[in-house]
């Protein structure tokens, strides 16, 4: 099911927990610069999607530096913003990424749309976060624009339009096909996203200290296996659930 398949990046300044993060500097370049980086290697176009808010002007001007297209919507229906940033880039097969998980590995990324090729099945909806065994932070979903519509012409849920792909996982029409990657040694308890001010410390000295902004998943799973303190720098941060 070789196709158009495009990378569609959420991101907004608006963050309540950590406003701005997506712009604020490690080693000297933005947070989402470090992002958009690592996802050039999975050779696939990339298309911003942030909203229409004067706030996100400086984050759409850069973003258009990194040679990456950009597309406004709406602030809070990300749903929508993700359908007509999708329909703008004419893309069959979508893989959702978000702008607060700098550190997803490119290569990582590619072996999901491969995995996702080979179902041949348009209602399919593949990701590595449902397992718990990768390290929050490094996921991201793959499925395809048929879904995408279904989901934005169906979606009756608050969490479903913010979150973009609940009914999807949450599998509503009850016809979807589930693909869950797993890691054979579970990792999910480190904590690469970031949501916070603990996170965006703990990321910056991942990338400022070892260079891990150049290195795979399973390379910086290994920094932080190897070095024990890292490990508590962000424990109590948490992750907020889609329909909360």
């Amino acid at each position: 099911m070789v196709n158009q398949t495009v990378i569609i990046v959420q991101a907004r300044m608006s963050s309540e927990r950590l406003p701005g993060k997506v712009m604020m500097p490690i080693a000297g370049v933005p947070m989402i610069g470090i992002l958009i980086e690592r996802l050039k290697k999975t050779c696939l176009p990339i298309i911003l999607a942030t909203s229409t808010n004067i706030e996100n002007d400086e984050l759409a001007e850069y973003s258009k530096t990194l040679g990456i297209a950009v597309f406004r919507g709406s602030e809070t229906n990300v749903l929508e913003r993700y359908y007509f940033a999708a329909k703008k880039a004419k893309a069959q097969t979508i893989v959702r990424v978000t702008a607060d998980n700098p550190l997803i590995d490119g290569e990582f990324i590619r072996e999901n749309v491969e995995e996702y090729w080979k179902t041949n099945n348009e209602r399919a909806y593949l990701t590595s976060a449902f397992s718990q065994s990768y390290p929050l932070g490094i996921s991201a979903e793959v499925f395809s624009f048929n879904l995408l519509e279904e989901a934005y012409k169906n979606a009756d849920h608050p969490g479903e339009f913010e979150h973009v792909t609940p009914y999807m996982h949450q599998n509503k029409p009850g016809n979807i096909q589930i693909i869950s990657l797993k890691r054979t040694e579970p990792k999910h308890h480190y904590r690469l996203t970031v949501d916070t001010p603990d996170d965006f410390i703990f990321i910056k000295k991942l990338i400022e200290d070892f260079g891990c902004n150049k290195l795979s998943m399973e390379q910086i799973i290994k920094v932080i296996d190897d070095h024990p303190a890292l490990q508590s720098m962000n424990r109590n941060s948490y992750q907020r659930r889609w329909n909360e």
